[in-house]
């Protein structure tokens, strides 16, 4: 049975961790994500939903339960219709597909916020690479053929939709979207090179999703990391803003146009403690190089300047 949460005003009272959901945890910065709200276990108690069973191994490696097995289940159910205690261990990891509601509902039960972190991923073939290598050999550029496992029509437009109305379904107070930079209207063309990669049109249905969050009465906050990059965390400057303006004018700010992913997980975590700040607002986000600024810590000033 999944424990019915208290008004979070009263969770805010008692000090209860507020119940996050973080889908895409298995991925790159989801995994980050997931991996740091546990740590936190005295704000949040956070699950994660991934596609795969071997998605659900790698977040079992920080000590996330997968559950009961169904013959536990079984057991414990004929202990209590007997009278004798016997407690469920609670999923903290789901299995499911995005696309298919009833393969994840479970997984949104009982929730006070939403962290959506699930996106295309373009892949690129060794005989690809192979190829771009020997062009650029011989001083030719060619541009490497990329694909996609799973279109960005089905994940990031189909797949977010189905979140977005399971949470408005379940009453989820606070939907925090991890989108990218690019979006906006005037940067969103068939030129762009994300929306060229494998044939994918990713920012257009990117751009579609957060259009259909932003209408959809939730709560929301939407995040535009810039460039992604394995660097370690917390050692930069975040440099905020809107409308994709900091692809223009990131040099003029000091800043590059790339975020560590270990910061997209740092951000999502202060959005989800500061929701009176972030409430319905969409930002982009970069870094300053290491040094070039001092490492961003009051997160609430940060925040402020957003309009």
């Amino acid at each position: 049975m999944a424990c019915q949460r208290a008004p979070l005003s009263l969770q805010m009272l008692l000090g209860v961790p507020k119940q996050v959901l973080v889908t895409g945890a298995s991925g790159r910065t989801g995994f980050l994500t997931f991996t740091k709200l546990r740590e936190l276990e005295k704000e949040f108690y956070v699950r994660g939903l991934v596609r795969s069973q071997k998605g659900a191994k790698k977040l079992e490696t920080t000590g996330a339960s997968l559950g009961d097995s169904e013959k536990i289940k079984e057991q414990n159910a004929k202990m209590r219709a007997m009278g004798l205690p016997a407690d469920d261990d609670e999923p903290e990891v789901f299995v499911g597909d995005i696309m298919d509601r009833d393969s994840i509902q479970e997984a949104f039960d009982d929730l006070d916020a939403l962290v959506i972190l699930t996106s295309g991923v373009p892949k690129l073939r060794k005989r690809e690479i192979v190829k771009t290598v020997l062009s650029k050999l011989i001083g030719r550029q060619r541009m490497p053929k990329f694909y996609y496992d799973q279109m960005p029509e089905e994940v990031d437009w189909l797949g977010c939709k189905c979140q977005i109305d399971l949470a408005k379904e379940k009453g989820i107070d606070h939907v925090v979207l991890v989108s990218s930079m690019g979006v906006s209207p005037q940067k969103n063309t068939p030129d762009n090179t994300l929306n060229k990669i494998g044939g994918g049109n990713i920012l257009v249905w990117k751009a579609k999703a957060e259009d259909y969050l932003k209408e959809s009465g939730l709560t929301y906050t939407i995040i535009h990391p810039g460039g992604l990059t394995n660097k370690p965390g917390g050692e930069r400057e975040l440099v905020l803003g809107t409308d994709d303006s900091l692809l223009d004018n990131y040099e003029q700010l000091g800043a590059t146009r790339t975020i560590p992913r270990e910061d997209v997980a740092n951000l999502v975590i202060e959005v989800l403690r500061h929701k009176e700040l972030v409430a319905n607002k969409s930002f982009d986000v970069v870094t300053k190089d290491v040094g070039a600024g001092a490492p961003t810590k009051d997160w609430e000033s940060l925040f402020k300047t957003l309009p």
